[in-house]
């Protein structure tokens, strides 16, 4: 993605109440969204902003919330840019108030009863943490909501089942890959794998039942030793790398010595995964294994393998349902959770070869983004690269 970053220049707001306010200054439109898009900060609130159709016309636009529950620039900038050319490419006009809460509950409860007084026709929470936060509070309102960038809704209780609806006014995507799908392609790559060791954020709720807990429910069944390395919080996540990945990598010499009878698996925790380059430096020839296709990149700090699904893609599956919802095709509550299948597996041969792992051709050809030794990119969406730069 061609990142343009935009540089909002918020005035600080008078008054000890509004000092505090979260700024919103650090989200990275992409081309396309800055030629399609009028993007402004609100001029009374540091915590808002305005994306408003530059190509629509004298048409009236849609208007559609989009709760950020925290600062997370890379995951949220892809994940805005990926519903704002959805809308576009659906030639669906829309005018879109994103706030960023801060994990502020008075904050969220702020925006969304701004929404109703303000005559919003959707409300989507960009990722788990403000998807919890309207279904817990949410179920039932007025407005509909399409959940986006949010990790497995069956596993965290939101829905029952896959294949219905929620029977409420929130649909829900998933941008999980079922745990025993996971398994199973890590076994294509791994056939001798015995141990794995977890990373992961204690504090980060969503990954922890989606990821962590279905992990060790299987792990007997499908034949693996799980051993955890949990960071405490954002703030201390180098040093308990450092020392739970020491106490892991000696936990694995003892029950699964050799090369390919363990690896790392990182999980879509925010403040673990964005140690990528520290996490290789720390697990020696160990492969590196993602949850999460961004987390593989062209260069070293990058996992060796993802098996996941990318961000973008997960989140233009949600942005279809909510121009679907607002357009009148179906009814919210009727809609089945949006997963994206297959999963998308990407690969990065410049760590395959430091690691001296070979990696296997079925594997290699249901990639659908490689990055070669030199760490160009060579395969996206795939497609080759060339085709789409």
């Amino acid at each position: 993605m061609l990142a343009v970053a935009v540089w909002l220049g918020l005035a600080a707001i008078a008054g000890d109440a509004r000092a505090a306010r979260p700024v919103l200054d650090w989200l990275d439109f992409d081309a396309r969204s800055l030629a399609a898009y009028r993007v402004a900060p609100d001029p009374g609130d540091t915590a808002r902003m305005t994306a408003a159709p530059a190509w629509a016309g004298d048409v009236e636009p849609r208007r559609v919330l989009l709760m950020i529950p925290f600062a997370s620039e890379t995951a949220y900038s892809i994940s805005v840019n990926a519903i704002l050319s959805t809308f576009h490419d659906r030639g669906v006009a829309a005018a879109f108030d994103i706030w960023l809460y801060d994990s502020d509950p008075a904050i969220a409860a702020e925006a969304v009863a701004w929404a109703e007084a303000n005559a919003v026709d959707l409300i989507m929470p960009v990722g788990s943490d403000a998807t919890e936060y309207l279904y817990q509070t949410y179920r039932g309102g007025r407005i509909p909501v399409v959940t986006s960038a949010s990790k497995d809704p069956v596993l965290r209780g939101q829905v029952p089942a896959y294949d219905v609806g929620s029977g409420s006014n929130i649909a829900y995507t998933s941008n999980t890959v079922p745990v025993r799908l996971f398994v199973s392609y890590l076994r294509q790559l791994l056939p001798e794998l015995r141990t794995v060791a977890v990373l992961y954020d204690r504090s980060n709720r969503s990954a922890v039942e989606t990821q962590v807990d279905p992990l060790h429910a299987v792990a007997t069944e499908v034949g693996l030793t799980v051993i955890d390395v949990a960071v405490r919080d954002g703030r201390s996540v180098e040093a308990d790398l450092t020392s739970g990945m020491a106490a892991a990598a000696q936990a694995i010499e003892e029950v699964a010595p050799g090369f390919g009878a363990s690896a790392w698996i990182v999980t879509g925790s925010t403040a673990v995964y964005r140690e990528m380059e520290l996490i290789n430096r720390l697990g020696g020839r160990i492969p590196v294994i993602a949850t999460l296709p961004d987390m593989v990149r062209g260069g070293e700090a990058s996992a060796l393998v993802s098996i996941g699904v990318n961000q973008s893609t997960a989140v233009q599956l949600a942005a279809h349902y909510a121009v679907d919802v607002l357009e009148g095709r179906v009814a919210v509550g009727a809609l089945p959770v949006g997963v994206v299948t297959p999963p998308d597996i990407a690969i990065n041969f410049r760590i395959a070869r430091r690691i001296g792992l070979r990696i296997p051709f079925r594997f290699m050809e249901a990639a659908t983004f490689i990055y070669d030794y030199d760490g160009h990119r060579v395969r996206a969406f795939g497609q080759r690269a060339g085709l789409i730069d």
